[in-house]
Parts: structure tokens; sequence; C-alpha cells
């Protein structure tokens, strides 16, 4: 069980996304050609020249760019060659990169003229009639292994979808002579191999970088932590604010009412109350005693009185009667 639940979560996690292949690399198969076709370019005479003669030609294309590889049954290093150093020794790949059959793109490998040991590519595109010819410059390098080998830019191309191709090798096989014979072979021995897919991985697009440090905009630290999503923006000392629609201020409270004036000047302290007097709120429905004490005996007097005969009427007539 398991087992079986971790390849399913493999699968799940595989159709999320979250398990991302390697970018793929698109490869045409490794074109051959027979060995012993090498002529004379002057005659076109059969001539035996084991360096020039090509026995495979691959066509690639990655992140790298597109990859152009070709080798020989015997290579010889350009970086050291007497061979190479020579100015008729050279490469040329002629490419078609919009599917016309015709050439679009010439590109030369060779030994730099000016550098000695430098191997060099250069590249010529065309991009349709009445239009400038693009020139670019082409990583070139050898290995035992690989063979010659140029990595282009597939902008430099006009970012072909595919190409078709043809490469050719020019070789002196006697550079002291007077007239040497130049050695040469070509794949394919006719029209244009291909076409070949061209994948190239785009890359993400680079985040902005972030803005310099300054007055307004001071780095992150300790004393100074950078805000949160959402979070307002702290104010810097002496710099304006503007009051956007996303953060207003809160507005103030409605005013307490004001006092209510008082009689003859009096203070507008409130007066402690007395425990015999409870306080008197407006509204309450309580009447205030008012007057001056004498007439504040008299009712009290009035009320015993009203009280006492109140009682009498209470008692009954036998207790009236005997007292």
């Amino acid at each position: 069980m398991a087992a079986g639940l971790a390849v399913t979560v493999g699968a799940l996690l595989s159709v999320a996304g979250f398990v991302v292949p390697s970018p793929a690399v698109a490869a045409g198969p490794a074109l051959t050609d027979p060995v012993g076709d090498v002529i004379n370019r002057e005659t076109n005479d059969k001539l035996q020249s084991i360096p020039t003669d090509i026995v495979a030609v691959t066509v690639d294309s990655g992140a790298e760019g597109i990859i152009l590889a070709f080798k020989t049954q015997e290579a010889a290093d350009p970086a050291t060659s007497t061979n190479w150093a020579s100015p008729n020794t050279f490469v040329s790949w002629q490419i078609d990169s919009n599917a016309d059959g015709k050439v679009d793109n010439l590109i030369r490998y060779s030994l730099d003229r000016d550098t000695a040991g430098r191997i060099v590519g250069d590249l010529t595109h065309w991009a349709g009639p009445g239009q400038p010819a693009k020139h670019c410059d082409v990583q070139a390098t050898f290995n035992p292994t690989t063979g010659y080998t140029l990595t282009v830019a597939p902008d430099c191309m006009g970012n072909p979808a595919a190409i078709s191709y043809r490469v050719q090798l020019t070789y002196d096989t006697n550079p002291g002579g007077t007239k040497p014979p130049l050695a040469f072979d070509v794949v394919p021995d006719q029209g244009l191999a291909g076409p070949v897919p061209i994948t190239v991985p785009t890359a993400p697009a680079a985040a902005p970088p972030a803005p310099a440090p300054s007055a307004e905009n001071p780095a992150p630290s300790a004393q100074n932590p950078a805000p949160q999503a959402g979070a307002p923006t702290p104010a810097v000392p002496g710099a304006k604010t503007t009051p956007t629609s996303a953060a207003k201020a809160p507005k103030p409270g409605a005013k307490p009412p004001a006092p209510a004036p008082t009689r003859g000047g009096a203070s507008t302290a409130p007066k402690p109350a007395t425990p015999s007097a409870a306080p008197v709120t407006e509204g309450s429905g309580e009447l205030a005693a008012t007057g001056p004490s004498s007439a504040r005996w008299l009712g009290a007097f009035g009320g015993a009185l009203l009280l006492l005969g109140g009682l009498g009427l209470m008692t009954p007539a036998a207790h009236r009667q005997t007292i």
C-alpha cells in the first residue's frame, strides 16, 4: 500500500506541474557520409585526404542555441595545424532558415588570421530582398571527440523553427606549395539536408531591479523592516505626504454638547451631592425643592396632620370611642 501511495502521489505531482522535466533538445539524426569521396577542388578529380574526409554531421538545438558540428576521418586541431593556418583552409555552412529552398545564411569557420591559434566563426544572414545583410560573431570550437563545432544564437538566423543545411570543407594539403591542391568534401553531395526542427527553451523574464535606497525609500534593516504587503507606508520625517483613497484619515467624532449656562454667574463646577438629597438629572421627572425654609416647615406640618387623619380613619370605630 505504501508503494502504491507513493506512485500515486508522484503521478499527481507530475500532472500538477510540480515535477518539471529537463528542457527538450531537438536533434536531427547524424548524417553520415561515405569515406573516400574527397575531390580536388580545381579539377574535381578524386583526391586522397583523410583530414578532409567528412564522415558525420549533426545539427542540435537547446538552451545554448543552434549547434552545428561535423567530424572527419582524421581531425586536425586548427589551433596547431599548419594546414589550418593557410587562408585556403576553411569550413562553410550554407543554411536555409525560412523553408524557401534557398540559402539565406552563410557561416564560415576558420582560423583567425590576426591572432595565432584562435578559431573564429562568422555568420551572414539575409532576411529578404532589399534588406541589409546581418552579421553575427559565432562561437567556434574544436574537440577531438565531437569535431568542429559552431554554436549559433537563433536570433542571428531570424529564430527559425527548422533549418536545412549543407556543409563543405576546403583543405590546403600543401601550405608551402606555389599552387597546392585544395582538397574538398561536401555533405550532402546534392541539395540540402533536413529540415531539422529547432527548439530553444525561452528563458523567464527577469524581475525588475529593486529601487536603490534613498531618504524616501531606505534599505530594510532591523530598525527599518520592509513593509508587509497591504500595510500602510510609514511616514518619513520631513517628507510631504498626500492622502489617497486607499488610506483615509478617520473622521473626528461629534463634538460634545456645550454645558448649559448657569444663572447669576454661578460657577460651572458641579456641587457635591449631599447624603439626604438625591441627584436631579434633566428629564428624570423629579421636582427640585425651592422656596424659603418657613414654607417648607408649614408643608411638613400639614403633611403630618393628614397622616394622623388617615390613621384615624383606619382605626376601628370601637377603638375610636374608647379613645
